[in-house]
């Protein structure tokens, strides 16, 4: 199954993740790392003594339910990348909302392979929030400078 694109990211107060068929294609062939989310849940803060993974979509759809469930924490869901220089992206908190509403339908439907997909009509997909990367020490002050060479007189 391909992700519709032309589905909306639902962003605002009037989203129910209860109520919502999110497609979550896009985020299936990606691994995470999942904390606890501290302040403003828009916002790529969390508490850093709980991260945990790396997880597959399945496992991160678990351990995101399981906190919310057992611990009434929302989770922060980083989306793992190897570019030092990239902006850390995560789950958007819409997104989160609704795997901890459906991370068991979610699961279930994972270890079925997909059997029940064609019958859903989805009403929006995930949301990917990408960090301003202000604060990344690794990222190029000047984008424009990326060159993956390391001359012998910088060492």
């Amino acid at each position: 199954m391909s992700q519709n694109l032309s589905l909306p990211v639902k962003s605002g107060d009037d989203f129910v993740g209860e109520l919502e068929t999110m497609d979550l294609t896009e985020l299936k062939d990606k691994q995470y790392l999942v904390a606890v989310s501290t302040g403003d849940r828009s916002k790529a803060k969390f508490l850093c003594t709980t991260v945990r993974g790396p997880y597959t979509f399945e496992e991160m759809c678990e351990a995101v339910g399981v906190m919310y469930r057992l611990h009434q924490h929302h989770a922060k869901v980083l989306v793992l990348q190897k570019d030092q220089a990239a902006a850390m992206k995560s789950l958007d908190e819409n997104t989160v909302d609704y795997i901890e509403a459906h991370f068991e339908d979610i699961i279930t439907e994972a270890m079925l392979d997909g059997v029940f997909d064609d019958d859903k009509t989805f009403t929006c997909r995930a949301g990917v929030v990408e960090d301003s990367n202000e604060e990344n020490p690794l990222a190029p002050k000047d984008p424009a400078a990326i060159t993956g060479n390391i001359e012998d007189d910088e060492l």
